[in-house]
């Protein structure tokens, strides 16, 4: 009786928390990327990198993700930049964050001794990961930026 007991415990937690754990939203990444420019009002500081500027940036293949996104600052000496990468597995997730935190290292030695204000920026900067997403943003109100990004992937 006891196990009959259990057993239904069991299967109704089980059922509580596949019921919670929803999956998570898939957003696109460009209509995330904008989003966070047009939330923060910097519609007019940004462009688009094509694949060979993000594939020359960062290292990597840009053909490998499933989605992808990256615009960087137009203005003089600006370290602002949003990257968002879409992995389609394990191993090229693992890749891409390491890729992103070489990036956010090289970013600050770029821009010490001559810019501290960009330092700070990249100094505050976190790398934000959301199930298969990546996601890098180096901008003066990351706060704002992260508080985009979240919404997009919350889940209800």
């Amino acid at each position: 009786m006891r196990r009959i007991g259990f057993l239904c415990t069991l299967t109704a937690v089980l059922m509580l928390f596949s019921a919670c754990g929803g999956t998570l939203p898939s957003p696109d990444a460009t209509e995330l990327a904008t989003e966070i420019i047009e939330t923060l009002g910097e519609t007019e500081s940004f462009a688009f990198a094509d694949s060979e500027t993000v594939d020359i940036v960062f290292g990597c293949d840009s053909s490998v993700y499933e989605d992808y996104c990256v615009m960087y600052s137009t203005e003089d000496i600006s370290a602002d930049i949003i990257a968002i990468f879409k992995s389609p597995d394990d191993d090229i997730q693992d890749a891409t964050e390491e890729m992103l935190e070489e990036f956010l290292e090289s970013r600050l030695n770029d821009f010490k001794g001559y810019a501290p204000l960009e330092v700070q920026k990249i100094e505050n900067t976190k790398l934000i990961t959301y199930g298969s997403y990546d996601i890098l943003i180096i901008i003066s109100d990351f706060d704002s930026a992260k508080s985009v990004v979240d919404s997009a992937f919350a889940t209800e």
